[in-house]
C-alpha cells in the first residue's frame, strides 16, 4: 500500500511540474500573434512586489486598463488611489477622505527616476523574438511558462504564465536585482470599448496638485 501511495504522489508531482513539450518557436509566434491582434485590455489584478533589499512585501488589487502603445491606468479602491501612465508622463490621484480633497502628483517624465521596461512589456508592440532571449518552463493543459530575458538587460528577468486557450498573459513576474514583482490578471477582457479619456485626467480647481520634472 504506501508503494502505490507513493507511486500515486510521484505521478502527482510530475504532472504538476511537467517540463514544457510544446516548441519554444510555436509559443513565440502564437504569443506574437495574440499580442499583435490586442489593442487594448482590461483585467482585475493582483500585484505582490517584494523587496529584496528590505525583506519586506507589499500587495495591491484592483483593476487596470491598458491601451496599446504606452498607456496603463491603475485603479486601486481600497487606497483610493489611481495612476495614469501615457507614454513617459505619470499622474497619480490620491484622495484623501479625511481631509475632503484630492492630491494629484503629476510626473512629467517618469523614465527619470524608475524604469519602464517592465511596464513596456504590459502595453508595448514589441518582437518577443527580438527583444528578449526566451526558454520554456513548466506546461500544463491549461498553461505554459515562458521566461523571456530583455537583450538590453540581461539583468532583469521575466516569467510569463500563458493561457494556452487565448495565448495572454495570465500572470507576470519581474525579477530584478532589487526586487521581484508579481501580477495576475483575472477575468481579462480584450479588444473591449476602453475609452481614451481614462489615460487623461483634468485637475479639478479644488485638486491639490504638484508637478514634477
Amino acid at each position: 500500500m504506501r508503494t502505490q501511495s507513493l507511486k500515486w504522489l510521484f505521478a502527482l508531482f510530475v504532472c504538476h511540474y511537467a517540463l514544457a513539450t510544446t516548441p519554444l518557436t510555436s509559443v513565440l509566434d502564437k504569443l506574437q500573434s495574440s499580442w499583435d491582434k490586442t489593442q487594448n485590455y482590461q483585467a482585475q489584478f493582483k500585484q505582490v512586489v517584494y523587496s529584496k533589499k528590505l525583506h519586506t512585501k507589499d500587495e495591491t488589487e484592483g483593476t487596470i486598463f491598458v491601451s496599446k502603445p504606452g498607456k496603463i491606468r491603475w485603479e486601486i479602491p481600497n487606497q483610493k488611489l489611481v495612476q495614469i501612465l501615457n507614454g513617459n508622463r505619470l499622474t497619480q490621484i490620491k484622495e484623501n477622505k479625511r481631509r475632503k480633497n484630492t492630491v494629484v502628483d503629476i510626473y512629467k517624465d517618469v523614465s527619470k527616476s524608475i524604469d519602464l521596461k517592465a511596464l513596456a512589456f504590459l502595453a508595448g508592440t514589441a518582437s518577443f523574438k527580438e527583444t528578449y532571449n526566451s526558454s520554456l518552463g513548466a506546461e500544463d493543459a491549461e498553461n505554459i511558462e515562458l521566461k523571456l530575458t530583455p537583450k538590453s538587460s540581461p539583468d532583469e528577468r521575466y516569467l510569463a504564465e500563458i493561457d494556452k486557450k487565448s495565448y495572454f498573459l495570465r500572470a507576470l513576474t519581474t525579477d530584478t536585482a532589487d526586487s521581484r514583482v508579481r501580477i495576475d490578471f483575472l477575468n481579462t477582457e480584450i479588444n473591449t470599448n476602453v475609452v481614451q479619456g481614462l489615460f487623461e485626467y483634468q485637475p479639478k480647481p479644488k485638486d491639490i496638485v504638484h508637478e514634477n520634472p
